[in-house]
């Protein structure tokens, strides 16, 4: 379930949370909060990704604490951190 913003109103969408990660699409069917940040952890680790940025489907880089609060638009994104990039 993630909010949706309208133009004059805020709706909660009650879909099955989709997650990318390397090119594998995760249903995480209505979790939210911590056990959502717990299973994008999880999606990483299965994808042998220590380090990730989190993006929402606006391609905003959400940080897990606004996974946590629900702070985040659509299906998300898990994004390998290219440290050689920076």
């Amino acid at each position: 379930m993630w909010t949706t913003e309208t133009q004059n109103e805020t709706e909660t969408t009650n879909s099955c949370l989709q997650v990318n990660c390397n090119g594998n699409n995760y249903n995480l069917g209505s979790m939210s909060g911590f056990e959502l940040v717990e299973k994008i952890r999880s999606i990483a680790r299965e994808n042998v990704i220590n380090k990730y940025d989190i993006m929402d489907s606006t391609g905003t880089k959400i940080s897990p604490i606004d996974v946590e609060n629900g702070r985040f638009t659509g299906p998300l994104t898990i994004i390998r951190f290219n440290v050689a990039a920076h």
